[in-house]
C-alpha cells in the first residue's frame, strides 16, 4: 500500500550509528511522538536516496512503521535546506542532540521541546538570540523530564529579588548568603536572576550567565558520570579560535 501525506510526520535527526552491513540506527525527535528509534535499511548504501537526507539539522518529514520500540524508517523527506553551522553554533548544536539522545526517553512525547528544539536551530547563527535559545530548550527538557525547579523558595514563599538563593536538589531554592558559593562548591543566585529566567527575560549578562550555572547543576545528575562530548569539543574550540569550521 502506497504512503500517503498522513503517514508522515515532522522530524529531526539526533543521532545515528552504522548498523550491520548498510543499514543504521536513527535517534529521531519526532513532532507527534517524541523520541523514537529506528531501523533505516540500506541507508549507508551508495545507492540510497535516503543517504544525503538523513542528516544532522535537515527537517525531515518521516514514516514509521511497527510497534516496537525499535521502528522501521520506510519513508524520508526533506520540507528544506538544511541548516548549516560552523564554530560555537555547530559545538551548541551538537550539544543539544546529545543532550537529547542522553536524557530523552523512547516514546516520551513532548510537542514544545519539538518546538524549542526546531527554534534553537533557526537561531543557532544569530549569537545574541543563540544562548537564551539553548537555555530555554534545556528548561523544557527538564520540565519534559519532571526535574524543573519551582520558582519559589523552599518554604513556598516569592523569591526576593534582592536576596541570595542556592540550589538543593531535595527542597529547592534556599535563601542563603553570597559566600556560600565558596564554601559549597554550588552556584549562588540572586533572587532578580532568577525571576528573570523564571520570565524568559535574558536580556542581562548576569541572568545569562545564571542560567547556564543552573541548568548545568540540574541536569548534571541526570547525564552521571559520563563526560559530554560536545563540551570536549566547545573547549577545544576555546583553545584554538581559529578553527572555526568544526564540521570540515
Amino acid at each position: 500500500m502506497a504512503s500517503s501525506a498522513a503517514d508522515y510526520q515532522p522530524a529531526w535527526l539526533l543521532h545515528s550509528r552504522p548498523y550491520r552491513e548498510t543499514s543504521a540506527l536513527a535517534w529521531l525527535l519526532t513532532l507527534e511522538e517524541g523520541r523514537v528509534d529506528a531501523v533505516v535499511r540500506g541507508v549507508r548504501s551508495r545507492k540510497s536516496r535516503y543517504r544525503a537526507l538523513l542528516q544532522p539539522f535537515t527537517p525531515l518529514q518521516v514514516n514509521l512503521k511497527g510497534h516496537h520500540q525499535l521502528r522501521t524508517l520506510v519513508g524520508l523527506e526533506s520540507t528544506s535546506a538544511p541548516h548549516w553551522f560552523q564554530g560555537e553554533a555547530l559545538v551548541c548544536g551538537l550539544y543539544a542532540n546529545e543532550l537529547l539522545s542522553r536524557l530523552l526517553l523512547p516514546g516520551q512525547a513532548c510537542a514544545d521541546l519539538f518546538r524549542d528544539y526546531s527554534l534553537l536551530l533557526n537561531l543557532l547563527s544569530n549569537a545574541e538570540q543563540r544562548e537564551p535559545a539553548l537555555r530555554r530548550l534545556e528548561f523544557t527538557l527538564l520540565e519534559t523530564l519532571g526535574y524543573a525547579p519551582a520558582w519559589q523558595s523552599a518554604t513556598g514563599e516569592t523569591l526576593v529579588a534582592d536576596w541570595y538563593y542556592s540550589y538543593r536538589s531535595e527542597e529547592g531554592f534556599v535563601p542563603c548568603l553570597p559566600t556560600e558559593s565558596g564554601r559549597s562548591g554550588q552556584p549562588v543566585f540572586t533572587g532578580a536572576q532568577l525571576l528573570a529566567i523564571a520570565a524568559d527575560d535574558w536580556r542581562l549578562a548576569a541572568t545569562r550567565q545564571a542560567g547556564k550555572h543552573l541548568t548545568r547543576q540540574l541536569l548534571q545528575p541526570l547525564l552521571g558520570q559520563r563526560p559530554l562530548q560536545s563540551r570536549q569539543l566547545f573547549k577545544q574550540l576555546v583553545k584554538n579560535p581559529s578553527r572555526s569550521k568544526l564540521s570540515e
